[in-house]
């Protein structure tokens, strides 16, 4: 499979509404966030979104209508938004800065189209790109569409400029991906839909020996389902030693916390062995979890087992050690 660019969280995503629902139903699309250097980061966070308007919610390639639009989130609006969710603040241009500016880029665009009436006739709309990007691709900066009371920017681009942002065709499919998840243990029998809406914000990702997965303390970016190798799960002892929680083999996933706020991981998780995987974006997880009730459950149900069998084995390591 080629390569994808993913930083872990944030990526291209698919939106879908439906007339009638209780709230919007998020698909996802290709990753396409690009780590930016630390000087660019200095000047407000900076996402294009393309967005396509239809009838139908499952609808690829046949939009009735589409607008460009460039977001621009101030770092404030990061650190206000990680006081409000008590999170340690953190490092301008890091993945977790990135992933909550992308938050509020995307709820900031939500916000400004569902106040177009331009786009009220249409039943969905698919986020077909979000992209974080460097501003000084816009040549022309006209006043903004809208500033949120945030502070953050919203501004409406003409295709000329669009075309410059835009990196792959509306009509994203993986099916090489959608196969790797549908032969995983922790996915089988999911259904065809499914598959296609976790590989769109999944990708193939390795692990070298004594390679560091997780690190305690740090944003929860990612959901990571091994298919060869093992992880193993460690913790600090009263006396400051490395002990070894659980250990994740092959056919196992890797990683609950992007499930639960504040969304930081709660241990380390170090490859003992080469380790092959597939990497989730978290952040479009959960945004599934809220929104698609379907997938929201089957998720739910196969975590709930896994948890339910590991803690039945650190009960028995429990007794057996008495």
């Amino acid at each position: 499979m080629r390569d994808r660019p993913f930083t872990g969280g944030m990526k291209a995503n698919a939106l879908s509404i439906s007339k009638g629902t209780r709230k919007p139903t998020l698909h996802s699309s290709r990753p396409r966030i690009r780590h930016l250097s630390r000087f660019t980061m200095t000047q407000p966070y900076c996402f294009f979104a393309h967005v396509c308007f239809a009838f139908d919610s499952r609808s690829h390639a046949t939009p009735q209508a589409t607008a460009n639009l460039l977001i621009e989130v101030e770092d404030k609006a990061v650190r206000a938004h990680e006081r409000h969710n008590h999170v340690k603040a953190s490092t301008p241009g890091n993945a977790h800065s990135n992933e909550v500016a992308g938050e509020i880029a995307m709820a900031a665009a939500m916000d400004y189209l569902k106040g177009q009436p331009e786009f009220r006739a249409f039943p969905a709309q698919r986020f077909v790109n979000f992209d974080l990007i460097r501003p000084t691709h816009i040549s022309i900066r006209p006043p903004p569409a809208k500033v949120l009371s945030d502070g953050s920017k919203i501004w409406r681009l003409a295709e000329s400029e669009a075309d410059k942002l835009r990196g792959e065709p509306h009509s994203i499919r993986y099916p090489d991906i959608e196969k790797q998840l549908a032969a995983h243990p922790f996915l089988k029998e999911m259904s065809p839909h499914h598959y296609e809406l976790l590989a769109l914000c999944a990708r193939s990702t390795e692990f070298e020996a004594g390679q560091i997965v997780l690190r305690e303390g740090e944003p929860a970016t990612g959901f990571y389902l091994i298919e060869s190798g093992t992880v193993v799960l460690e913790g600090k002892a009263d006396d400051g030693k490395t002990v070894v929680i659980d250990t994740i083999s092959a056919g196992e996933p890797l990683g609950w916390s992007w499930l639960f706020p504040p969304y930081l991981w709660s241990f380390d998780a170090r490859a003992t062995e080469p380790c092959t995987a597939i990497c989730l974006s978290g952040i479009l997880l959960r945004q599934h979890r809220d929104d698609d009730l379907t997938l929201s459950q089957e998720l739910h149900k196969r975590v709930c087992e896994v948890m339910v069998r590991r803690l039945r084995g650190a009960r028995n390591k429990l007794v057996a050690h008495k």
